[in-house]
């Protein structure tokens, strides 16, 4: 699984999970997806689960079908 933390590059300095990327939702907004094939696990969170769900979807319709949306970054740590 990979690990996309979709806050701001500023919020991901302050504080991330180990191993996470950072893919803010307005990049996934703007047409950027992770590098990896459609069928790779991904697993989204951010502050509180907000944008992760609206990435989740996002990634969704750009044709990734495994997505978790793990919700804020207190349940990821």
């Amino acid at each position: 699984m990979i690990l996309i933390d979709v806050r701001t590059a500023e919020e991901y300095n302050e504080k991330h999970a180990l191993n996470a990327i950072n893919l803010s939702l307005q990049d996934i907004e703007n047409g950027i997806t992770p590098d990896v094939p459609l069928s790779t696990e991904i697993g989204v969170y951010c502050r509180t689960g907000g944008r992760s769900s609206a990435a989740q979807q996002l990634l969704a319709a750009k044709g990734f079908y495994s997505i978790k949306n793990l919700g804020g970054l207190k349940d990821v740590l």
